[in-house]
């Protein structure tokens, strides 16, 4: 049964899949409002601090979009482009096959996502929107679908966003599950924060400092549902203090 949070993402999607000669495309249209989801999380982020350089620009959106399917590093898998019109803002490319990290409830995967996210992070990338309906797992990759907020930066906050942006995520997509799953769902978030630290410590150092701020953690709790945003963060805590 989908989350009314999957509900409301999906509700003014900007993207309409088409089947040409048998091939399914997606065609995202950038004129279009952008998810329910990700304008709740940009206006949460504005009564606390500006941290995240957010594009809200239709054409800066889709030039953000089309720089890190090209320029990006394949940490991530990415679809293929086929087409880009900047006149009428839109941008035609290939259909991922595969499963949305929003119906997987699986410790290795999430695993393998903090590997990845950390290793973009690394790369001096960060998302902005990475809420976990962007990853798609197909073949044994993992896609990201979404990019039209991401930028070349090396500042630590824009890290420490993504994380918290994808964890809270991972709880609202899931939140008909907190009752009969709760367990399932802790440990997948455990396993994400651990594929991230044991990924580099330095940076997740870095980002445990920003945590510590107390607009981050004030973030951290407006964004989290309790007892998740304590679990979170004390989590973080652990796995960076056994390495140092």
């Amino acid at each position: 049964m989908n989350s009314i949070i999957e509900y409301l993402d999906d509700f003014s999607k900007q993207t309409q899949i088409y089947e040409l000669n048998g091939k399914k495309l997606v065609v995202k249209n950038y004129r279009k409002e952008t998810g329910i989801l990700k304008w709740l999380v940009i206006n949460a982020t504005n009564l606390t601090i500006n941290i995240y350089p957010f594009a809200f620009q239709p054409l800066m959106r889709l030039e953000r979009e089309c720089f890190f399917f090209k320029e990006a590093p394949e940490v991530f898998s990415k679809p293929k482009i086929y087409l880009v019109d900047f006149v009428k803002l839109k941008l035609v490319r290939e259909y991922v096959e595969g499963a949305s990290y929003s119906s997987i409830l699986d410790e290795a995967e999430f695993w393998k996502l903090g590997v990845r996210l950390c290793r973009l992070h690394l790369e001096g990338w960060a998302l902005g929107d990475s809420k976990i309906s962007n990853f798609v797992s197909a073949g044994g990759r993992i896609y990201i679908v979404d990019a039209e907020e991401a930028v070349q930066t090396r500042d630590v906050r824009h890290y420490a966003w993504d994380l918290i942006v994808l964890a809270s995520s991972m709880v609202f997509f899931n939140f008909d599950k907190i009752v009969q799953r709760r367990s399932e769902l802790e440990e997948a978030v455990k396993s994400f924060i651990k594929g991230y630290v044991e990924t580099d410590y330095g940076v997740s150092r870095q980002v445990v400092s920003a945590f510590e701020k107390p607009s981050f953690k004030a973030l951290i709790y407006l964004l989290m549902p309790h007892p998740f945003s304590k679990i979170y963060i004390t989590t973080w805590r652990e796995y960076v203090a056994k390495e140092f």
